[in-house]
């Protein structure tokens, strides 16, 4: 491992060049000393996790900056964080503790920088080169910061120097990665492994802060003899997917975490894995000391369409019907909030089996789960040249099906946020058709990976297909739209949003703009370009009475955003002009590429 410091300073280009040299970093100029912010409670003075709260409410009680003083907000700071490289995608929450601000890169770096200067104290790499692609960043406790790097190794580093302090492999599943970040209560580090299209068997684990040593560990897929394996045919289960997308939520009180679980493998082709196979595409809740099961909900049986149930679900206490009731809300890319009472798991509206169009070859459920209330996309794909048009559920076969919401439809991953202020849920969304066919794909041993059999081609995004999004604030009492924007670019696989007390959401944009909207209808009120795609979530938090606002942009392959390493600071009064404009996204799906794997 290399700690590098920064020997530059800023320019008033909006642009910095970090010029690092490598030596043994000093200790912060910060304490690290117990936090005193309670986790519990929504974000204030700190950022301190990837959800801003254990609930991942992604809302700041910070009211400095608001609607009254919003065109006094400019650019605080900027810093290159690989030296102007950006060949991945950035998809990292800054945290923020204490002054310090923490963020990784897609080249599995993580940076601690002076979040009111944007001075780079230290940066970790790793003495090897590793898989690179997307980390989604750090949780810092016990003074260290815990980081899931993606070749599925949880490393525990000195939050004061950089310095390892211990590593645990994850798994030994040779195609398995790490995106999540990891989340800490009481002395234990959660996070789970990903890539299930690829054939592995999920898991989420528990592991001790001060040893990483494994305290237990959940297989998403159930085993023989365990809840759930009557779901698989045969031995499907030993590579059905599953993954673990993103960052827990945990209620201490109900001694409880929960999280969202991913597609199932192969992802196109249901023909030799029987049944609803669970736990792919549910939520889970288990204990969390123990991870013993609590309860499940499935969204998509025998899912077929690459639905990974992939986003963080959001805690939120409110009062239904009168009574108080502590709820969990998710948002999935069929398009629909899926709310539940997080004591049991019970619908808190209602959410309706309903029989779908079948296809025997691929062993489709009969029925699937629709939540009562409206959908924050469409429903249907419109239609695009001779293709077969598919709504939600739509089956397939070998002959290619336009379908709406597609692979990346819905919700993919971006985080939703929660006011306390408003009671109201707000969701981005992603408005992008996806062409299916059944890839037919078997399990070789010797490969350890899937093996194409047949003659589909599983799913993409054809030429000419429109790309577009929905911002929507929904009320969680009826899960009804209380109003709905709809938004140039696609929200559901990117930056995801951010609420304030000074009735503010922020929003990266695809086209690098950083865009603040009224919460109270979602009118678009200051925006800021970075120079390159925001695809990241934006985070705030204060130093010495100054209210910030943070943001890496550094682009997204799902949204064919430019690329970089910025990382961006602002405030009231901030004197780092705007970056030069990137190239703006195409607004329809250009000629065929590889399909990106926006979540992976």
């Amino acid at each position: 491992m290399r700690a590098c410091r920064s020997v530059s300073g800023r320019n008033v280009t909006g642009v910095l060049a970090v010029t690092a040299l490598c030596v043994v970093a000093g200790a912060l100029a910060h304490s690290a000393s117990p936090l005193a912010q309670d986790w519990k409670q929504p974000a204030s003075k700190d950022f301190p996790l990837a959800g801003g709260s254990l609930s991942n409410q992604r809302y700041s009680v910070l009211d400095k900056i608001n609607t009254s003083n919003l065109k006094r907000l400019s650019g605080a700071w900027s810093i290159h964080l690989e030296n102007g490289a950006g060949a991945g995608n950035m998809e990292a929450t800054p945290v923020v503790v204490d002054g310090v601000m923490y963020v990784t890169t897609f080249q599995q770096s993580v940076i601690a920088v002076d979040a009111k200067s944007g001075e780079m104290k230290w940066k970790y790499r790793p003495d090897s080169e590793v898989r690179t692609g997307a980390n989604r960043g750090v949780v810092v406790a016990e003074g260290k910061v815990f980081f899931g790097r993606r070749d599925n190794t949880l490393i525990a580093l000195d939050r004061q120097t950089g310095q390892l302090v211990w590593q645990t492999k994850l798994t030994d599943q040779r195609p398995a990665y790490t995106a999540a970040p990891p989340v800490y209560y009481d002395g234990i580090v959660y996070i789970g492994i990903a890539g299930g299209e690829l054939g592995v068997r999920g898991h989420m684990g528990a592991y001790d802060a001060k040893t990483g040593k494994e305290v237990w560990k959940f297989w998403t897929i159930p085993g023989p003899g365990e809840r759930g394996a009557e779901t698989w045919e045969g031995d499907s289960y030993k590579y059905g997917g599953a993954g673990v997308w993103t960052n827990v939520a945990i209620d201490p009180d109900l001694r409880m975490i929960y999280f969202g679980v991913g597609n199932a493998g192969p992802d196109t082709d249901g023909r030799n894995r029987g049944g609803d196979n669970l736990y792919t595409c549910s939520v889970l809740a288990l204990d969390l000391k123990t991870g013993a099961y609590k309860w499940h909900f499935q969204e998509i049986h025998h899912d077929i369409w690459d639905q990974d149930s992939a986003s963080a679900p959001v805690l939120a206490d409110i009062t239904y019907r009168g009574r108080p009731r502590k709820i969990l809300i998710h948002a999935a890319k069929t398009g629909y909030l899926y709310i539940f009472d997080r004591t049991d798991g019970k619908p808190l509206i209602g959410i309706e089996e309903k029989p779908v169009r079948q296809e025997p070859r691929m062993k489709t459920a009969k029925t699937q789960p629709y939540p009562i209330g409206d959908a924050f996309v469409p429903g249907c794909a419109e239609r695009l040249g001779s293709y077969e048009i598919g709504c939600l559920f739509t089956p397939f076969w070998e002959t290619p099906i336009l379908i709406f919401p597609g692979s990346s439809g819905g919700n993919a991953f971006a985080p939703l946020t929660f006011s306390p202020k408003t009671n109201l849920i707000y969701v981005p969304g992603n408005v992008m058709a996806t062409l299916f066919s059944s890839k037919h794909e078997a399990w070789d041993a010797i490969k350890q990976g899937f093996v194409t059999t047949g003659v589909g081609e599983g799913f993409f995004r054809p030429e000419g297909v429109q790309r577009s999004g929905t911002l929507t604030a929904m009320d969680p009492t009826t899960n009804e739209i209380v109003w709905q924007k709809k938004t140039k670019y696609p929200m559901g696989g990117g930056s995801g949003l951010l609420s304030t007390a000074g009735g503010l959401i922020f929003h990266g944009e695809s086209d690098g703009n950083l865009v603040a909207y009224d919460i109270r209808n979602g009118d678009e009120l200051w925006k800021f370009q970075t120079g390159a795609g925001a695809n990241a979530p934006a985070v705030t938090y204060e130093i010495d009475g100054e209210q910030y606002v943070a943001i890496l942009a550094g682009g997204n392959s799902l949204m064919f955003s430019q690329r970089s390493d910025l990382l961006w600071a602002f405030k009231l009064g901030g004197t780092v002009p705007e970056a030069p404009a990137p190239r703006e996204p195409p607004l329809v799906q250009p000629a065929r590429t590889p399909t990106p794997a926006p979540n992976r």
